[in-house]
């Protein structure tokens, strides 16, 4: 969407009148620049802010911010303040970013989110001094307290980063040899820590959906509120012993049995209180695991590529939500939840980020293909690494559950074709999902 397509820009007056929220942008946040534009509307006055190592290695991104919202400003932990009228509040939508914005915060008096929650560790030893967790946790200041670690968790256990999403560095150990790997491949100074594997629960009989969903909770002065639950595409993990668990996408509704969802959003809630979370909009992962749900993770920031989906099934816009609230607005009302209408993000992952990517693929082909909506497809020539590893991101729009079923089938049976020269669908998360979609080649001449 171009910025004329919003009508006249606000007068100097007007633009005076709306709460100023400084954003702390991130290359990789769960909004992109124009995200902003569109949700910001009429009532938030966006002030781009900027890491300046940031700003020299993703130069196009201050360019578009630039251009979208004005001056755009530069800072790092020795240049916290932002020149112009006083702020409204502080966000951002990157976690690598929540610290910077909370000293941002505190520098200048305004509405911020502490980022002390972020910490998963923390999170893990608060939860489990609430009794809202059965998962013991032990820190790991480096590769040598691994062999201790398993002995006192036991196998499987997770090492996980102390910051971080969307599975990045997330390693399940199930063997001695996998957590001696581990070591071998430590990075330098990384802070990370073990805990114990959440425990899986049979497979529900019919449902093709990960045993883990995703809720969004909006915090407004000690209030939380579940905005929306998501189910979960099957998570991927990627080159053995050392691989990142790659998530491959969400779905709305999430299906749940009303009984479970209330356990779901309850703990989520009581997660949410113990841990003191400040204003803002938070997303929390759960497993539904063997002895009921169990958290794995809160990350303090809208959860990335769900507020596309919310909005096209209701409407509702997280982003804008999470403005709102930095802002000190009145934020839109709650989604409802009902409605047979399916929709779903999908995210087709490689085997391996190694290499370059061998199929010319086109966002036509995809739509073609039974997307909906494609946002990012692989470049031929590129390395996978580019995408994250992502052969493509979709949006799929359906009737119902059954129809969305048909078609996310249908659609990876295509990309296994499109995809061939990249192994895609030959012995990996695709071909899996294609599997136990059901889905089936249609007969030539059909």
């Amino acid at each position: 969407m171009r910025p004329q397509d919003l009508g006249p820009a606000p007068s100097p007056a007007e633009q005076q009148a709306r709460p100023r929220v400084g954003v702390l942008l991130s290359p990789r946040g769960a909004a992109g620049v124009r995200d902003l534009l569109v949700a910001a509307r009429d009532d938030v006055q966006v002030v781009p802010l900027l890491r300046r190592s940031v700003a020299g290695q993703w130069p196009g991104l201050a360019v578009l911010a630039t251009r979208l919202f004005g001056a755009l400003v530069e800072v790092d932990a020795d240049h916290l303040e932002v020149p112009g009228p006083p702020l409204a509040g502080v966000v951002t939508f990157g976690d690598s970013e929540l610290e910077l914005a909370a000293e941002i915060g505190r520098r200048l008096g305004v509405r911020h989110r502490d980022a002390t929650p972020a910490d998963k560790y923390v999170q893990r030893t608060t939860l489990a001094g609430a009794g809202l967790t059965g998962m013991a946790t032990r820190l790991l200041t480096g590769p040598d307290d691994l062999a201790s670690a398993g002995a006192e968790l036991g196998l499987p256990l997770v090492v996980k980063p102390r910051r971080g999403a969307g599975g990045e560095d997330v390693t399940v150990v199930r063997t001695e040899e996998q957590l001696k790997q581990l070591g071998r491949t430590w990075p330098e100074g990384a802070l990370r820590y073990a805990e114990q594997f959440i425990p899986d629960a049979p497979p529900v009989p019919g449902r093709w959906q990960a045993d883990y969903v995703s809720v969004e909770v909006q915090s407004v002065a000690g209030r939380h509120d579940v905005i929306a639950v998501y189910a979960k595409f099957p998570v991927y993990t990627r080159n053995g012993a050392v691989g990142q668990v790659a998530t491959t996408g969400d779905i709305l509704p999430d299906g749940l049995p009303p009984d479970v969802r209330h356990r779901v959003t309850e703990l989520v809630l009581g997660a949410h209180r113990a841990l003191d979370m400040g204003d803002g909009i938070s997303h929390t992962e759960v497993k539904l695991g063997a002895t009921g749900p169990e958290i794995i993770e809160i990350n303090c920031r809208v959860g990335g590529h769900l507020s596309r989906l919310l909005h096209r099934r209701s409407g509702f816009d997280l982003v804008r939500q999470a403005l709102l609230c930095t802002a000190g607005l009145p934020g839109q009302p709650l989604p409802a939840t009902g409605g047979e209408r399916a929709v779903a993000g999908l995210f087709v992952p490689f085997a391996s980020t190694d290499g370059e990517v061998r199929s010319r693929v086109s966002p036509a082909d995809l739509r073609e293909a039974g997307a909906t909506a494609v946002d990012e497809v692989a470049r031929a020539g590129a390395p996978r690494s580019d995408s994250d590893g992502i052969a493509c991101n979709v949006v799929f729009d359906c009737a119902d559950e059954a129809e969305l079923r048909r078609s996310v089938g249908a659609f990876l049976l295509r990309v296994r074709e499109l995809f061939a020269p990249d192994g895609v669908g030959h012995g990996d998360w695709t071909e899996a999902m294609i599997t136990q979609l059901g889905a089936e080649p249609v007969a030539a001449g059909a």
